[in-house]
């Protein structure tokens, strides 16, 4: 017998006609970008909801690109150690999550699928931890089909680069331009940057959530979600350019992979990310942005007191880019107002 799970949830929500927030639409995409800039500024616990509404309405306009490239050079600006470079979670890493989360699943499913399917149906473990092995005799066998595994791991995800989206793969090439300019010096720093999101956030994630990314129907079972967590270790370790030290001796025996794929990493990092201009995108249609802009604006309405105090707090400051930040500011609380007041005059003509 199959089995089919559901899952549902009711919302109440109030979209008003899509031509309501053609203001609001204008002020987010202006190229400047500086009401976003606020919102990003305030947004809270609404991080995730503002990034998803964003990546929608922009890329309705075909302009994703623009606005996921401002909010990494801000953040690669605004950081003196490269160390901690897109470590914390911020909107600029928020918006890369959410928007590999909506174009990348065909490449993580081509990269991943057949080695998360092997370790799954394989009876052979892969723990190499001596606190965890019921036979200390077990770790040889134990590496040896880590290691077969890896080997699998690297060479799918490696001959997987067309099947990354162009726009991404342009984004990245981008994020490396800019670390370079800005960190000359550091000679991995091109590499790390974009295997912080391709693989610190997107593949390595997949391999220990594969069900979360439909790689899998059911959950792994306890000896497979152990086996997949040392592969994605390993692999993050690739992914930085760093072998295993002290704190896991265990690991230590895995050095060796490393250090022979390095260079292919760098290699790969370099290709996937080798698309120096923006590609041609096909249009994206919503089903109802009408439902973004919607969420756009009631952020918008719940910050409001925190977009006053920003605008005060620029307006304290007084040079002549604050004051450009200050009418973008006073734009959005100006469209803000309207379109609340136009919300509830939808509301009670609906309670009528």
């Amino acid at each position: 017998m199959g089995s089919i799970r559901v899952k549902w949830k009711f919302l109440h929500e109030m979209i008003m006609p899509i031509n309501e927030y053609s203001s609001l639409k204008e002020l987010l995409i202006a190229k400047d970008l500086e009401a976003v800039k606020a919102l990003t500024q305030v947004c809270g616990n609404d991080r995730i909801l503002l990034a998803k509404s964003l990546i929608n309405i922009f890329r309705t306009e075909k302009q994703e690109a623009h606005l996921i490239r401002t909010m990494n050079d801000r953040e690669i600006d605004e950081e003196c150690t490269v160390s901690n470079l897109f470590r914390a979670t911020s909107f600029a890493t928020t918006l890369m999550d959410q928007y590999m989360k909506m174009v990348a699943t065909d490449f993580v499913r081509h990269a991943t699928n057949s080695f998360v399917m092997k370790v799954i149906e394989s009876r052979q473990s892969c723990e190499l931890n001596p606190t965890l092995l019921d036979n200390p005799a077990d770790a040889t066998a134990n590496r040896e089909h880590l290691l077969s595994v890896l080997e699998d791991v690297v060479r799918n995800i490696f001959m997987s680069t067309d099947k990354c989206p162009l726009v991404l793969r342009y984004i990245c090439g981008c994020l490396q331009k800019k670390v370079i300019s800005k960190w000359p010096e550091d000679e991995t720093v091109k590499t790390r940057v974009v295997s912080a999101f391709i693989f610190l956030r997107l593949l390595c994630p997949a391999l220990l959530n594969p069900k979360c990314y439909n790689i899998i129907s059911e959950t792994p079972s306890e000896m497979a979600a152990r086996s997949l967590k040392l592969v994605a270790k390993s692999l993050q370790n690739l992914a930085n350019l760093v072998e295993f030290g002290a704190k896991e001796p265990f690991m230590e025996v895995l050095n060796s992979f490393i250090l022979e794929n390095k260079q292919r990493m760098v290699l790969f990092l370099d290709e996937l990310s080798n698309v120096p201009e923006y590609p041609e995108v096909e249009d994206y249609q919503v089903a109802n942005i009408g439902r973004d802009l919607a969420n756009v604006h009631q952020i918008c309405s719940s910050r409001a007191e925190e977009l006053r105090a920003l605008d005060q707090a620029q307006a304290a400051q007084g040079d002549q880019r604050d004051q450009k930040k200050q009418h973008s500011l006073k734009r959005l609380a100006a469209v803000t107002d309207m379109l609340t007041k136009h919300k509830q005059h939808y509301l009670e003509n609906q309670a009528v």
